[in-house]
This record gives C-alpha cells, structure tokens and sequence, in this order.
C-alpha cells in the first residue's frame, strides 16, 4: 500500500496545489493566498494579502473540480456497488489516492492530512481525559469500522488490483477506510443547488438529521477546505452557483488577517470529535448532555416512583414529543440555548406530579407547564449532583501535574493501544483540549446547580447557602463519586490503570523513567 509522503515539502505541495487549482479552472483574488499556519497549530490556512471589502469574491472553483463520487474516475459499476453516498465518496477516494500519480486529483491529495488529531483516532488513555463528557459515546469509531468490513472492505478486496491494494493486510484496509471517512467528515461539503445559499456547515458523516427533507450530495471543494474556522470570528461565506461555487468576504478583511469560514455554534467537544482541534471562542456554546437515563434513575429513587408510573409518564411525554435520549444543559449566556430545554422542565415536573395529578392532565391530554415547581428543582439539583460525579475531581494543581506528565504517561499507559505512541507534542496538545473541554463543562454543572439552589432558596425549600453553592454541590458530587468507587482524579485512575495503588510516588518515578526507555528504544 502507498505510504503517506513525508511532510518535508510543505511548502512544494502547496504551490504544485495552487498551480493544479489553476490549470482546472479555478480562478484565485490575488488578495489572498495560502499560507503556511504550522507556527498555528493550524495546518494550511487562507491570508489576506491585501485589504478585502465585504462581498468580494475570493476564489471561484468549477464544480468539475470538486471531487465527488460521480466525478471521480471510479467505474461506475464499482460505483453502484454502494447505496449510500459516504461509503461511495470514501471508496471513490480510496481509488484516486491509490492512482497516485495517475490521478488528476494527486496534488489535492498531497495537501490533505494523512494523520488526524479528531477523537476516532485518540487512545483508550487519551480518552481518559475526557471522562464524564458525553462525546465518548459519540466518536462512533466501533460501528464504523464495522460497516467498513461490511460493505468496503469486502469491494476494495474483489477488486484489489483496480485499487491498487493487493498487498494490504484487513488492519491497513480499515485504517485506509478510516483515513478517507476522517477527511470527509472535516473537510467536505454539502454541495447545495444552485439559490440555495444558506450557511454551509459541513455536517458530520455519521448523524443525519432527521428533520432534514432532502439528503445533499457530499462533495470535496478544494481550497474551501483549507479555510480554517474560529466560531464568530468566520469573515467568509461558500455561495452555490449553477455551474461554480464562489467564497466571498462577509465583512472587511485586513491585510494579513486569516480567512474563516463557518462551522456553525457547535460546543467544543463536537468541534474536537469532528474537526480535531478547539478554541476557546467556541466555549460559549459548550454543553452537558443529561440522559434520559440518569433522570429516570433519579425519579425512582429521589421521588420513589414506581416503575410501573414512570413507564407511563414517560410513554405519555413520548406522544407529546417531549421525550428524548438526553437534554442538553447550556451556559446561561448561550446565545442559542436556554440553560434549561423546555422538553426537560416538562419531564421533570411531570415525573414529580402526584399520581392523581398526572391523571387528570393525561385525562386532558395537557402538558405541565415549563416553569419548575419546587419538588422538580429538587430532582433536577439531585440529577446534576449525580452528572458532576461522572467527571473526576482535579484541582487546578493536579491539572497542571497531569499536563507536565502527559507524555510520560501516554507513553507507559498506551503501550498496548492500537494507535500506539505519539509525538510529545500531540500527547500534549490533545491533553490541553481535554482540559478544556473538561473544565468548561464542569463549570456548566456547577452553574446549573447555582441556578437551582435559587429556585430551592426562592421557593423556602431546602436553604443550601450556609456554604458557598459551589462548595456543597461538590462535596455532594464527590460523596456520590466516592460511593461508586471511582477514583477521584486523574493520578489516582492512572495508578489503577498500572496497577498502582496508595502513595507510590517512589515508584512512579520508576516507571516514567522506564516509559521514557520504552519510548526511545522503539518498542
């Protein structure tokens, strides 16, 4: 199988890219330019080299030019093979990159990434760090692979020597699958009709909306997807013309500004699972996912409700629309989100009702009203007590302890993971994205649970601010963490994880050394 080429001509893929942009028609504002943003952390990115007034037109690409399974030289009865357009797309460019040199799209290759920094390719002891969010359970990595050997693998394996794969192992196949499907799911677009010219927020491959009428056509627009994204920081806009796709300037551009492009108001978590890295410009829309699950829990056991009710409040909630896997909890200043979903007040004051109470609203085929009652504030604080202890207890001190170790102890920690070892560099900036993400969210939490103390604290109930609100909500969480048997912070799981237990600072010390020896004899 072809090796990824060594990135020691950065600067050489990118004019020979530039100059391939040229020959199939693109047309390019000498005001711009693509620039080397390594110093970034950000790859290749799109400067101005000139002022830029708003609307004016930066770069025009053919729509010939953008790669999509159709206009991909993959024959058509390979084509027809897949019924859905991610896998098509994926084996599509699984053949192009696979031509090599025979491939018109090969410089375009030669710019994309061949290593991504997006949640699937993290380790079990990356992971780690993120431990409580609900992006975990997002990454998808399993149930991809999955049909990958299903319904690719098996075509790419029929027609080894058209790919060019008749060498490659099933483990190289599916990091290949799992290469092509990374790329699309950051870098490719929906390609809109032409008139259509609403924000193009690159969706992810492996959700669908399901309010969505219409399915579009995924595509990849070269030199669109070099442009770099900065939550409302984006001063550029992908417009869809009958024959063309044209990006414009959205406002005034300084010369020497970079160009962004927009992803839309996601949460840092799903900008980290989609696109591999994070800003904190995007902390404002971060989120805490409660599941419909944890509030059941709850509801059981805080308002001793029957099973037997709670099936039918819930199956009743379903009918309404009100019921949904989990509820996202936001910041009080989210500019898109309520801190509290109307969907989750109404389940909360309606578990909290009295059973004759829920009848005759059942009886009225009525809902509750979005406001908590006092006994829904109360379920709703013991719910949020229960999230917080999914998440460790790190203080700032241990933050900054587990930063300065990261390397040492990815290094020990992942000897047995299939991504194997990484550069300290990576290990550390993925560590540093966890911690963001990780602190923000807790700092959601424990803003929601600030929120609720008022309402108890309005409403006379259980007074709790003989402490500071944060102090005894934490304590409580870390009572609960306590009680599930979970270690309380990083150091402590990572000790578990070795085998460790106690004050083993003598022998930590030994291991790291040991994990530095690992790492630099190559095993």
């Amino acid at each position: 199988m072809d090796e990824a080429m060594p990135d020691d001509d950065f600067s050489a893929k990118s004019d020979s890219f530039v100059q391939w942009l040229h020959r199939n028609g693109t047309t390019i504002s000498p005001k711009i330019e693509l620039a080397d943003l390594r110093s970034r952390n950000a790859g290749r990115g799109v400067l101005a080299r000139d002022d830029i007034a708003d609307d004016e037109e930066l770069f025009t690409i053919p729509r010939s030019s953008t790669l999509t399974a159709e206009s991909s030289s993959l024959p058509k009865h390979i084509k027809e093979r897949f019924d859905d357009q991610w896998l098509s797309l994926i084996a599509a460019m699984i053949f192009e990159y696979q031509r090599g040199d025979e491939s018109t799209w090969k410089p375009y290759f030669d710019v994309l990434p061949g290593k991504f920094n997006t949640l699937m390719f993290w380790s079990d002891s990356e992971l780690q760090h993120l431990e409580g969010s609900a992006v975990i359970n997002k990454i998808g990595k399993k149930s991809a692979g999955e049909t990958f050997k299903t319904k690719v693998i098996p075509v790419l394996k029929e027609h080894a020597d058209m790919f060019g794969l008749s060498d490659g192992s099933e483990d190289q196949l599916l990091a290949l699958c799992h290469r092509m499907g990374s790329t699309i799911m950051a870098y490719a677009f929906d390609l809109e009709k032409p008139g259509l010219n609403n924000s193009n927020n690159e969706e992810d491959g492996w959700e669908e909306d399901e309010d969505e009428t219409e399915i579009l056509p995924k595509g990849m627009v070269p030199l669109a997807d070099m442009l770099n994204a900065d939550a409302d920081r984006n001063n550029a806009k992908l417009y869809y013309e009958d024959d063309k796709v044209v990006m414009k300037s959205i406002k005034l551009i300084k010369a020497g500004e970079e160009i962004l492009n927009d992803y839309g108001p996601l949460p840092s978590a799903d900008l980290l699972r989609r696109y591999g890295y994070t800003t904190m410009n995007y902390q404002k829309y971060d989120i805490v996912e409660i599941s419909l699950e944890i509030i059941k829990q709850a509801a059981t056991e805080q308002q001793q409700l029957p099973t037997k009710q709670l099936i039918e409040r819930t199956a009743y909630l379903d009918e309404q629309g009100v019921v949904e896997e989990g509820y996202d909890i936001s910041h009080a200043s989210n500019p898109e989100n309520q801190q509290f979903p109307d969907e989750l007040c109404i389940l909360l004051n309606t578990l909290t009702l009295a059973k004759s109470e829920f009848d005759k609203m059942k009886k009225k085929d009525k809902l509750p009203k979005y406001a908590l009652s006092a006994a829904s504030a109360q379920l709703l604080y013991t719910i949020l007590v229960r999230r917080r202890a999914e998440y460790n207890f790190d203080t700032l001190k241990d933050r900054i302890k587990s930063l300065q170790q990261t390397t040492t102890s990815h290094v020990f920690s992942s000897m047995g993971d299939s991504n194997g070892q990484l550069d300290e560099e990576t290990a550390s900036t993925r560590h540093e994205y966890a911690l963001l993400i990780i602190g923000e969210e807790k700092k959601i939490l424990q803003e929601a649970a600030e929120a609720v103390q008022e309402i108890l604290g309005s409403d006379g109930g259980d007074n709790r601010k003989r402490k500071a609100p944060s102090d005894t909500f934490e304590e409580e969480a870390k009572s609960v963490r306590a009680a599930q048997g979970k270690p309380m912070n990083q150091e402590q799981a990572l000790n578990e994880r070795l085998g460790l237990g106690g004050s083993q600072q003598g022998r930590r010390t030994d291991l790291e050394s040991k994990g530095k020896r690992t790492k630099y004899s190559g095993v």
